[in-house]
């Protein structure tokens, strides 16, 4: 029996590897700052807006809404605005591929409108109206159990 492999093609017209939209933020960190994860552990640029994210998790107090994050840090790279026209998926003489380039529109080009909409219909079920702002980080109470004894 043969082993599935995990290297499913990405998207089309994008040269890099497949990852989740945190894994390709942690990725384009490493490459500003020159393949060194070191160095991205101690990034100075606390305005950037991938900064709260930059190990690879989402720090207290940041926004969980990655995709948004995404598409607005392209909005400030693409040329003129043009997020839909960027050739930055492409591997370009000795430039890797841009790792979030998959996720520039602001959303996953790993689920179709179809389940997209299914998972919003899901979660409105659970968590009700989508005008509340999601992201807030839970609260917990003193008085919740910790089932500890």
């Amino acid at each position: 029996m043969a082993a599935k492999t995990k290297n499913k093609p990405a998207v089309p017209g994008f040269d890099g590897p497949r990852k989740t939209a945190l894994e390709s933020i942690r990725l384009h960190c490493v490459q500003c700052q020159g393949g060194s994860f070191a160095l991205v552990a101690d990034c100075s640029s606390k305005d950037c807006l991938f900064y709260p994210y930059r190990s690879g998790s989402i720090e207290p107090g940041a926004s969980r809404r990655l995709l948004k994050v995404i598409r607005s840090y392209c909005d400030t790279c693409a040329p003129g605005g043009n997020v839909a026209g960027c050739t930055a998926g492409r591997c370009y003489l000795d430039l890797s591929a841009c790792p979030i380039w998959p996720f520039r529109s602001g959303r996953s080009p790993y689920y179709s409108a179809e389940v997209r909409e299914q998972r919003r219909a899901r979660a409105i079920s659970l968590f009700g109206n989508t005008t509340q702002e999601g992201d807030s980080a839970p609260n917990f109470n003193e008085n919740t159990p910790t089932h500890t004894s």
